[in-house]
């Protein structure tokens, strides 16, 4: 795979995410749209106010566009509709692939701001593309009152808020976690919170009586991935910095490497990245996941990135239950090397995969170290 595509208006998005953040300006958003009479208005008003951004009220939720493009990604990631959720806020999560817990999902937010090329929610939410956020928080404290009066392992007791969307990306915006993270260790005591984040929003996270009942996690990249494919997204570097930030403010921290992408350089890329992590942080646990699109997605990569690389790939990867994936000895030999510079730097770390099936474990040296992954406890 080569990374070297020349730049693009797609690109020059990422430059402005940069200076944008520079200047304390909303990078990702900026429009507020909100449903007329199926919306919290306090909430709405809350973020109105802390924003400083206009809210367009609609009749009904935005259906697809027929745009494409920077068009396309505009209309869809450059709003934050704000509604109310029917359905419940947890639910429990079961990949149907690979060696995979059934964690449970916190959904705070439907789809992202950020413009992630490989993002999965470009095909999951394909019906109402729009970034989304919940707002009757009464009926999300409800639910998760009642989930943690409930009998359930502990390993299972944390509520994922990262598999839907990223819940710190607009942060600042939303005002979410200045609620929702001192409301765990008064009204549930024995759950634990996991915000994955692809972001370097933690600013309202420094302060928090947190209880220990928070967990940070941040997807990590190279350089070459992050330039070329996360785009609006923080750098490798400014995600390190925050994750140390949340360190020393108390909360447990976890990284992801994931999607690992295989390129010319990848096996020199992946070493700086690891040495790069541990030059910043100690994370409790890092767990390691490949480029894996379901085979449906490349279409809908192709109408917001036609240029994107990402269309090659698809096409030398192989079909396995749903998914495109890398072929099991290429996996095998990506997982390992990365596996491997982590135990350089640290014993104490623990290394799990994402989605990988028993005998990818067993072939990278897991096996027989327990279910340890990102979304359990």
């Amino acid at each position: 795979m080569n990374l070297g595509i020349s730049k693009n208006t797609v690109q020059e998005q990422q430059v402005a995410y940069a200076v944008a953040g520079v200047k304390q300006d909303h990078a990702l958003v900026r429009e507020l749209r909100a449903i007329d009479g199926q919306s919290d208005r306090s909430q709405v008003q809350r973020i109105v106010e802390r924003s400083g951004l206009p809210v367009k009220w609609l009749s009904a939720p935005p259906k697809i566009n027929g745009e494409r493009g920077m068009d396309k990604l505009l209309e869809e990631r450059n709003v934050l509709l704000l509604r109310d959720r029917k359905s419940p806020f947890i639910e429990q999560f079961q990949h149907p692939l690979g060696r995979c817990a059934k964690f449970y999902k916190l959904t705070a937010y439907n789809n992202c701001n950020f413009w992630c090329e490989y993002c999965y929610l470009y095909l999951t939410f394909r019906a109402c593309p729009v970034s989304t956020h919940f707002v009757n928080y009464d009926k999300m404290f409800k639910d998760i009152e009642k989930f943690d009066r409930q009998c359930i392992p502990d390993a299972l007791r944390v509520l994922n808020l990262g598999e839907l969307g990223d819940p710190l990306a607009v942060d600042d915006i939303t005002g979410l976690s200045e609620q929702l993270v001192p409301f765990m260790p008064k009204h549930a005591p024995r759950t634990k919170l996991l915000f994955l984040t692809k972001g370097d929003c933690i600013r309202n996270l420094l302060e928090m009586a947190h209880g220990g009942q928070t967990i940070v996690s941040f997807s990590i990249n190279t350089d070459q991935v992050w330039r070329h494919l996360e785009h609006r997204t923080p750098s490798p570097t400014d995600r390190l910095t925050a994750a140390q930030k949340v360190q020393e403010a108390g909360y447990e921290v976890r990284l992801r490497i994931d999607p690992v992408v295989r390129y010319s350089t990848w096996e020199k890329d992946y070493r700086r990245l690891t040495e790069m992590i541990f030059d910043h942080v100690e994370p409790s646990r890092i767990t390691i996941g490949e480029y894996r699109p379901a085979e449906g997605l490349s279409s809908h990569i192709k109408t917001r990135f036609p240029e994107s690389p990402l269309l090659k790939v698809n096409g030398s990867l192989i079909a396995e239950e749903g998914k495109l994936r890398y072929p099991r000895e290429y996996r095998i030999e990506m997982f390992r090397a990365i596996a491997a510079r982590i135990r350089r730097c640290s014993e104490k770390v623990q290394i799990a995969l994402c989605k990988e099936t028993p005998q990818v474990w067993k072939a990278v040296g897991l096996e027989g170290k327990g279910l340890h992954c990102n979304c359990t406890g």
